[in-house]
Formats: structure tokens, C-alpha cells, sequence
């Protein structure tokens, strides 16, 4: 497959993505709330999305997990929280600690669906 096409797939993913990051932290509200949110919702659908596809790397997946979830999520942010925001080192931990349970528990979840449909 062509890289062209591999990176407008991302792209596209990307912009969706980003779209619907900053339409929930709008509905959601409070900046430090929506974004834990954001982040620990797309740290489990990423782990799902992995769980279900196992290692394979197909055009959906660039554009779901890749473009999609990567741009969905947004770290950068909960960093700059981290050394903006009162307590913000402890929320830093808490979330990043809560984000990598839950994307052990979509990877889990994942796997299980994988295994269900063969």
C-alpha cells in the first residue's frame, strides 16, 4: 500500500478524532474533568480496538487507532495540567495510572470478543 494513502487514512482519522475530543470537552464542561474523560474513555477504546485486531495493521486500524484515538486523546494536555493546575502532579498520576487499567481492560475486552467470533 501506497504511504499516500496510509497518511491521508490518518489524516482523515485524525480530524474525526479531533473533532470529537473537542465536542465532549465542550458538552462536558469542566477542562480537568472532560479531559479525564477523553482520555480514559479513548485509553480503553484503544485497547479494545488492539484486542480485537491482535497485531495486524490494516487501513482501519491506521484510521480508528492511530488517526482516530490517537488524536481523540490528548496527553500533551494532561501534561501541561500537570504544571498548571493546583494538585495537577497527582491528577497527572492518578489518570495516567487509571488509563493504563483501562486500556488493559479493553485489550482484555478485546480479546475476548476476537476469540468469541472464531
Amino acid at each position: 500500500m501506497k504511504l499516500w494513502v496510509k497518511l491521508l487514512v490518518i489524516f482523515a482519522g485524525g480530524a474525526l478524532g479531533t473533532a470529537v475530543r473537542m465536542a465532549l470537552l465542550h458538552l462536558l464542561g469542566d477542562e480537568v474533568v472532560a479531559l479525564a474523560a477523553v482520555n480514559v474513555a479513548g485509553c480503553f477504546l484503544l485497547g479494545l480496538l488492539s484486542g480485537v485486531m491482535g497485531p495486524h495493521v490494516p487501513l482501519r486500524r491506521l484510521f480508528l487507532a492511530v488517526g482516530g484515538l490517537g488524536a481523540f486523546t490528548s496527553w500533551s494536555s494532561l501534561a501541561l495540567q500537570g504544571v498548571t493546575e493546583p494538585g495537577g502532579v497527582i491528577i497527572v498520576i492518578a489518570e495516567t495510572f487509571v488509563g493504563i487499567v483501562f486500556a488493559g481492560v479493553g485489550h482484555l475486552a478485546g480479546m475476548k470478543l476476537r476469540r468469541d467470533d472464531d
